[in-house]
């Protein structure tokens, strides 16, 4: 009667184990997220990602910063102060423990940036028709690459993401490069994933 009790209950475990085999596990293609961090400067940022295998996803992130974060995204080049307004960034990362697991990732991003440069020569026309060059504020766009490093954590039923991350980018203009980095894509970040 034991060995009968025994041999019906491994049975039964055995049964249960290969139904979870068969059942999918749930795989995530798509996530949207935001920064927690910068609505406290008046700044928003917007990603969204799109996994495309295993371990590798792509994506786009927007980000509008506010008159309150001026402090944290001013450069300096040439005795001028370049002060990042909005940007936009395609970004790849790579998951070392899979893109639906919890996992550190390894993030390579491009910046597309709209900059108001202060402390410039700028030309303007005077009423007679000349062209005058005063020191000034211009506002162009410019690119930049950079890197980042982070930890992804998946909570209820791996829907729920939150970040913690630290980037840094240096920028590029058609004549030159500047080679000062700037953080970039760094705070914690919580998203969702459908």
């Amino acid at each position: 009667m034991r060995r009968s009790l025994l041999f019906l209950v491994c049975f039964l475990l055995a049964c249960f184990a290969l139904k979870a085999q068969d059942a999918p596990a749930v795989s995530y293609k798509n996530q949207i997220s935001t920064n927690l961090l910068l609505p406290v400067f008046s700044s928003v940022d917007l990603n969204y990602e799109r996994a495309l295998g295993s371990k590798f996803a792509l994506g786009l992130a927007v980000a509008v910063y506010g008159e309150n974060i001026k402090d944290l995204t001013v450069d300096s080049f040439n005795e001028a102060t370049l002060r990042t307004k909005n940007e936009v960034m395609p970004f790849a990362r790579l998951y070392f423990n899979g893109n639906q697991n919890n996992s550190h990732l390894l993030e390579i991003f491009g910046s597309f940036s709209q900059v108001d440069e202060d402390g410039r020569l700028v030309r303007s026309v005077n009423d007679a028709g000349f062209g005058v060059y005063d020191i000034g504020v211009e506002s162009y766009t410019r690119g930049g690459f950079g890197i980042g490093y982070g930890y992804r954590f998946l909570l209820m039923d791996d829907k729920l993401v939150l970040e913690g991350q630290f980037g840094l980018r240096t920028n590029f203009d058609l004549n030159f490069v500047v080679l000062n980095a700037a953080l970039i894509r760094t705070g914690i970040k919580i998203g969702y994933r459908f």
